[in-house]
C-alpha cells in the first residue's frame, strides 16, 4: 500500500513539472487600423527631346507669254516643302503677272509698271466680282494650299481637269472646287518643276516663304520684265534653314511697228544649268545654276538683317559681294535682286 501511494505521489510531481515547462505565446489581438503599404519614391520619367525630321525644299516655275497687240509675262512659282515620303507638309504658291505698260502715245514705257505678285495685290487684283464663289485671288490660292497638304506632288499632278467657264478647273476634288475654282493648270506644272530645284534639311518646325521681285525694263527693240524669286524654310527666330533661288528672263520683242513678239526658251535660269551659258564669262568659271546653290547654302543661318548689311561694290561692270569672301569665293554674280527675293521670302515665312 506505501508503495502504491509513494508511486502516485511520484506522478503527480512529474505532471505539475511538465505543467510548469508549458508557455503560451502571447497572442496579438487584431486591430482596426489600416495597414500601411509600402509607397515608392515617384520617379522621373525622362523627357525625350523632339526628333528632327528630314525634309526636301524645292523651288519651280511656270512661264507663259502673251505678245502681238501686248507684252505679257505670266509666271506661277511654287515653294513646296515634302517630308520623308514624298508628302507635301508646306507649300506657297504665287503668280508675276507682269504686263508691258504704254504711255499715252502708245509707246511702251517702264513708268507704272506694276511689279506687285498676285497674292501683293490682295484685293487689288480684282478677281472677286468675276468669281463664281465671289473669292479674290489670294483667298483661293490659300484654299488650294490648304488643300494640297497631305497629298502628294503626283496625286496633284494627275488631278482630272474639266473646262468651266473658259478655265479648267478640278473636276472630282470637290473640297478643292469649294474654295478654287481658278485654273490650276500652271499650279500642278510648277509643283512638278520645284522637284527639280531641290535641296535636303532637317530641323524640328520651320517656316516656309516665297519671295518674288521682279522689274520692267524698256529698250528700242525689247521689254525685259525679269524676275528674280527665292524660297526659304526658316527657324522660330526667323535665322534661314535652307534656301532655293531661280531667275527668268523672258525677253519680249517690241518690232518697228509697236507689236511684240516672244522668245521660244522660257525656261528658268536653273532649268538650262549649262545651257544657260556663263562658265564662259564667270570669273570662277561656274555656271548660274552652280553660283546659284553657293549663294543658298551662304545664306543658311543668317536673319534678313545679315543679308541687308552685306555691302555691294562694283565690279566687272556687276554690284557684287566682294566683301563676302565666303559668298564671292562661289558667287560672283550680281545678287542684290536675289537677297531683295530672299529677304522677302524671309518675312513671308508663315
Amino acid at each position: 500500500m506505501k508503495k502504491l501511494l509513494a508511486m502516485l505521489l511520484a506522478l503527480v510531481m512529474v505532471l505539475s513539472f511538465a505543467a510548469c515547462g508549458t508557455t503560451e505565446e502571447p497572442v496579438e489581438e487584431p486591430t482596426d487600423a489600416p495597414v500601411e503599404e509600402p509607397t515608392e519614391e515617384p520617379t522621373e520619367e525622362p523627357t525625350e527631346e523632339p526628333a528632327e525630321a528630314t525634309y526636301t525644299l524645292g523651288l519651280g516655275t511656270v512661264v507663259s507669254q502673251t505678245v502681238g497687240e501686248k507684252a505679257q509675262v505670266d509666271a506661277t512659282f511654287a515653294a513646296v516643302v515634302l517630308d520623308a515620303e514624298g508628302t507635301i507638309v508646306a507649300v506657297d504658291l504665287d503668280v508675276a503677272q507682269s504686263k508691258g505698260v504704254k504711255d499715252d502715245a502708245g509707246v511702251y514705257t517702264a513708268e507704272g509698271f506694276d511689279a506687285r505678285t498676285k497674292t501683293e495685290k490682295g484685293p487689288d487684283y480684282g478677281m472677286t466680282v468675276a468669281s463664281p464663289i465671289g473669292a479674290e485671288w489670294d483667298a483661293q490660292m490659300a484654299a488650294f494650299e490648304a488643300w494640297a497638304i497631305g497629298k502628294t506632288v503626283d496625286y496633284i499632278a494627275n488631278v482630272e481637269l474639266v473646262e468651266s467657264n473658259g478655265h479648267m478647273v478640278a473636276a472630282n476634288e470637290a473640297d478643292l472646287y469649294a474654295g478654287c475654282t481658278m485654273q490650276i493648270t500652271d499650279f500642278q506644272l510648277a509643283l512638278v518643276d520645284a522637284l527639280n530645284n531641290t535641296v535636303e534639311f532637317t530641323a524640328e518646325s520651320f517656316k516656309l516663304g516665297l519671295g518674288v521681285v521682279t522689274s520692267c525694263s524698256v529698250k528700242e527693240t525689247s521689254i525685259e520684265m525679269y524676275t528674280d524669286y527665292a524660297a526659304v524654310v526658316t527657324a522660330e527666330d526667323g535665322s534661314v534653314i535652307a534656301a532655293r533661288l531661280d531667275a527668268i528672263q523672258p525677253k519680249i520683242n517690241l518690232e518697228a511697228d509697236g507689236t511684240t513678239t516672244g522668245i521660244e526658251d522660257l525656261r528658268s535660269k536653273y532649268t538650262k544649268k549649262e545651257d544657260y551659258g556663263m562658265t564662259v564669262a564667270s570669273p570662277i568659271a561656274a555656271e548660274w545654276y552652280t553660283q546659284a546653290d553657293a549663294y543658298c547654302a551662304y545664306v543658311v543661318g543668317k536673319v534678313a538683317a545679315d543679308l541687308e548689311a552685306i555691302e555691294l561694290v562694283e565690279h566687272n561692270g556687276h554690284m557684287v559681294a566682294l566683301n563676302e569672301a565666303d559668298l564671292y569665293a562661289g558667287c560672283t554674280m550680281q545678287v542684290g535682286s536675289y537677297i531683295e527675293a530672299t529677304v522677302k521670302a524671309i518675312g513671308y515665312a508663315d
